[in-house]
């Protein structure tokens, strides 16, 4: 039997589905997913960094660019300007079908605390081997990695075009953090919850 508590939540996440659907159906409304963006962190440049690109290079199918150092850390001996990760970004079609994919390894369950209130999400994968399709292979080994995605409405491109055509974009044309949750939900079959629990084979 549920609680008060949690009728009321299931109420208000009815309530704000029937709301997002409303208002979806103005086409500048209807979010879409723009990007997905794949990152393995390494600290340092070298062999261990070029494995990591290769295995983003095998999940996407895509080059991946090598990400800089933007501060100086003395703790973990980084550098302004030295490498030390490296990132693949999928967009459009093939972003869907990428992040269909990925969200198999948790089960296609999200964090509720993965979310923003712009349109971003993420979410971490522990070794990349458990993503369908791919394989283990001993030269490369195995790599944890973090995805990122972003889930925007028609319109946004303008705020970050070439000056002098650039625009600010109102607060109330980003996709809210309940919004995004509900997209995911529609689209990708995601289930949000309050924490991942560890399944033991």
């Amino acid at each position: 039997m549920m609680s008060a508590q949690t009728k009321a939540k299931t109420k208000k996440m009815q309530q704000d589905a029937l709301q997002f659907e409303e208002k979806w159906k103005n086409p500048m409304k209807r979010p879409f997913l723009e990007k997905i963006v794949l990152n393995i962190g390494v600290g340092s440049g070298g062999e261990e960094l070029e494995r990591a690109a290769m295995i983003l290079e095998v999940i996407t199918g895509r080059k991946a660019v090598k990400t800089i150092s933007k501060k100086n850390v003395k703790e973990f001996n980084l550098r302004i300007g030295r490498p030390i990760g490296t990132k693949v970004t999928i967009r459009k079609e093939e972003a869907e079908k990428l992040l269909q994919r990925l969200l198999i390894v948790n089960n296609n369950r999200m964090l509720k605390k993965s979310f923003d209130n712009y349109g971003n999400f993420g979410f971490g994968i522990v070794e990349h081997i458990t993503i369908p399709g791919i394989d283990y292979d001993a030269e490369l080994g195995i790599f944890g990695l973090d995805v990122v995605g972003r889930i925007v409405r028609p319109g946004m491109r303008v705020k970050t075009r070439k000056q002098p055509k650039r625009a600010n974009i109102p607060k109330h044309h980003y996709v809210s953090r309940a919004e995004a949750q509900h997209f995911l939900r529609t689209k990708f079959g995601v289930k949000i919850v309050d924490k991942l629990e560890v399944e033991f084979l």
